[in-house]
């Protein structure tokens, strides 16, 4: 079982960490003791969720994976340790011709006001 009572913050942060994992995967209680566990065992100790998976990795080295149900869709993955958690937003391409060609003329105006503004 997750740590009830922990004691560090680096234990709160872990604690707090994996219960994140729950909030976006359709996970067991096991999932999450076991993955409390891996991240608080080495600092190189990372994991990351996916849309279909969830990998334990040290370093860039996968370790386990495991098959999980779609994340909720307001994002497109996670990576957490002991000390830090990363949510990636889900990615929804805009629709609409008219906003993509403004923006663009938008961007290349920016260009050359900053290009004047380096030339002076």
């Amino acid at each position: 079982m997750i740590k009830t009572n922990p004691e560090t913050l680096n234990e709160i942060k872990a604690v707090k960490n994996v219960l994140t994992i729950a909030k976006y995967y359709n996970v067991s209680q096991e999932f999450l003791d076991e993955a409390y566990d891996y991240i608080m065992a080495n600092k190189e100790h990372k994991i990351q969720g996916q849309i279909t998976q969830i990998k334990f990795m040290n370093g860039n080295t996968t370790e386990k994976i495991f098959s999980v149900d779609r994340p909720s869709m307001s994002i497109d993955g996670l990576i957490l340790t002991a000390t830090f958690l990363s949510i990636i937003p889900h990615y929804t391409p805009s629709s609409g011709g008219g906003g993509g060609s403004s923006g663009g003329g938008s961007s290349n105006n920016n260009n050359n006001n900053n290009n004047n503004n380096n030339n002076h």
